[in-house]
């Protein structure tokens, strides 16, 4: 019997424990007590960004500032997408009042104007009391210029949220909002935070280390996203000495750049995707027009990347593309007008124009009176720029890898085997730092998973490269809160360790990984049954984020202390976050009868019914 088969056998064994050792090791490297001391001397420190001169001791100025002097770029501006990526509800511009059925869920929905607000309800219907709503909130503002959809905010507390209903402007019908197509789905509760505003409002900040408590200054993608902060700007127009200059250098002109500075202004939006992580001690929100992108935050694209479209994905698939490699001038601006939007009716003449500035017209090797050519009428983007369908359903995209399509993919992507390149030139990073980062896009990538065996692979080899980074120590807020999370299933008591450590850094931690790391302490300690340890963690949490599920761990662990009305406190106000969760409904109908509330307990036990009906009932 030939015993290779059998020492391959072996061999994949062998190789299938050590994989399963490797995260131990490292769990095991970082087991000594955590230091929380600052980052040892011997750790190199990343240099300053080189702030364009034009930043310095700058201020913003609000796009009306700006108009008043540059009036006809202005009005262009506000015909643009950028002007209209969000906007205040203004009932004359939405679409017509509507309701619908969601089949999955057994719900109903219903768009309707109720004086000068627009409004969202979810409802179900019950045999025993008709129509129970359960949720019926106004609207505050509307995400996206509308080509292809509007989206929906709703603050509630405070707190910033998306409703669950979208208008598809290619069907002309309202329905459920992508991710919400499954029967237990999600209501007014996916929260929009200080990192989704960034690509859709012109200035906003967290308010007090809030997730999704957001404050917006300016609404608009405004001039000062891409020229920088004008405050110098207008103050050297102002002195007389300047008047009769053309040049001035306290602003910046983005066709004077390099090609990936000027291409850094636009990828702050158009080149979100699922493996980035910020520079240690840097944010994206830090960013300012004539610097490096990669000096704030890194990004990362697979090798084997998936070939499916993402509707942000532009810049990444641009880089794909001969046209951008074998030149050094080609980017967004050298087709995008970046102060208005090209009409509908003018589009394929002004984008069949730019592809002629390179290209000749006898460069295109179908026969001039081959029927495809003429039925598209010589318009270069339909066959090297294809309509894509995207992870948003009803919606496609302009895929932004210039090339030959043939007319089914046969690419298979491979993302368990996958690993995590850099976009941009990253060598101006410590070695450590490189790791740290990639590391800190693994964890990104494994969230967005929905693969149980790619979520394991990828959040495996963001536990190695933080780990690593760790063990050659780096003790930064965002890499121990990461830690702590990885850690979590395998190692609670270091995760605890890790999420108290990375929370004494707190003025340094993202509001995301502030809210990880406190689901981790508060999740950790519940578990274990130190409810009275817990019980702060859980109520700073509630005031960073709007969760159904941080309110009944609360209720849960106030109840175990014998403070029954903070219980069911904390439980009408999970029902009141969640209402579509029968579970809630439970839990709260039992805590209303031990308080001698029968006629509250009998309703919420009704709607719990109601639920649980709808959803078989569809299934």
């Amino acid at each position: 019997m030939d015993p290779s088969p059998l020492r391959y056998r072996y061999a994949q064994i062998i190789t299938a424990i050590l994989l399963l050792l490797v995260p131990l090791v490292i769990l095991w490297m970082i087991s000594p007590e955590i230091d929380p001391d600052p980052v040892p001397p011997s750790i190199p420190s990343i240099g300053e960004t080189g702030q364009f001169p034009a930043m310095e001791n700058a201020t913003y100025i609000g796009r009306r500032a700006c108009a008043g002097c540059h009036a006809e770029q202005g009005d262009h501006h506000s015909h643009s997408s950028h002007a209209s990526a969000l906007a205040k509800i203004h009932l004359d511009l939405e679409p017509p009042d509507a309701t619908f059925h969601h089949q999955a869920s057994g719900r109903d929905y219903r768009v309707y104007r109720q004086g000068d607000t627009l409004r969202h309800r979810e409802s179900l219907l019950d045999p025993e009391r008709d129509e129970v709503v359960l949720s019926d909130h106004p609207l505050k503002y509307v995400v996206g210029s509308g080509h292809q959809g509007r989206t929906y905010l709703v603050e509630l507390e405070g707190f910033l949220v998306q409703s669950p209903i979208t208008w598809y402007t290619s069907r002309q019908a309202w329905d459920l909002a992508p991710g919400y197509n499954h029967g237990e789905h999600a209501a007014f509760e996916r929260p929009i935070p200080v990192d989704c505003l960034v690509c859709h409002a012109g200035r906003s900040e967290s308010i007090d280390g809030a997730y999704h408590r957001v404050a917006v200054q300016e609404q608009t993608i405004d001039c000062e996203r891409c020229h920088g902060p004008g405050s110098r700007h207008q103050a050297w127009h102002l002195s007389a000495e300047n008047s009769d200059r053309e040049h001035d250098p306290d602003i910046v002109h983005p066709g004077s750049l390099s090609r990936e500075r000027s291409e850094s202004i636009c990828a702050q939006c158009h080149l979100q995707n699922h493996a980035a992580a910020n520079i240690r001690g840097r944010r994206l929100t830090g960013f300012r027009p004539g610097e490096k992108l990669a000096e704030h935050r890194a990004y990362f694209v697979l090798e084997s990347p998936d070939p499916s479209m993402t509707v942000v994905g532009h810049v990444g698939q641009l880089h794909q593309s001969r046209c951008y490699t074998q030149t050094e001038t080609l980017t967004c601006t050298t087709c995008h007008e970046p102060h208005r939007t090209i009409p509908k009716a003018d589009a394929a003449t002004w984008y069949r124009r730019k592809c002629l500035d390179c290209h000749q017209v006898g460069s295109c090797e179908l026969p001039v009176d081959d029927a495809e050519r003429r039925r598209h009428s010589d318009n270069c983007a339909t066959c090297h720029m294809p309509q894509t369908t995207t992870e948003i359903p009803h919606v496609a995209s302009t895929h932004h890898r210039i090339g030959i399509f043939p007319a089914k993919s046969s690419r298979v992507s491979s993302l368990e085997t996958a690993s995590l390149v850099p976009l941009y030139d990253l060598s101006h990073l410590p070695p450590l730092d490189l790791q740290r980062c990639r590391g800190l896009a693994y964890r990104q990538l494994a969230s967005k998973q929905t693969d149980s065996v790619r979520v394991t692979g990828f959040r495996r080899q963001a536990l190695e490269s933080l780990g690593t980074a760790y063990v050659g120590g780096l003790r930064d807020a965002e890499l121990l809160a990461a830690l702590a999370d990885l850690s979590q299933q395998s190692d609670p008591t270091r995760a605890i360790q890790l999420a108290r450590s990375a929370l004494e850094k707190d003025e340094d931690l993202p509001p995301q990984d502030r809210v990880n790391a406190l689901s981790v302490l508060g999740g950790i300690l519940v578990a274990r049954g130190k409810n009275i340890e817990a019980i702060p963690v859980l109520e700073r949490l509630v005031t960073l984020h709007r969760s159904a599920e941080v309110w009944l761990q609360l209720g849960q662990c106030r109840a175990a202390v014998g403070d029954p009305s903070g219980a069911l406190a904390a439980a009408e106000k999970a029902v009141q976050i969640g209402p579509q969760r029968a579970g809630i409904h439970d839990l709260l109908s039992d805590l209303y009868r031990q308080a001698g509330r029968a006629d509250d307990a009998r309703l919420h036990q009704a709607t719990s019914r109601a639920l649980r009906r709808a959803i078989r009932q569809n299934r």
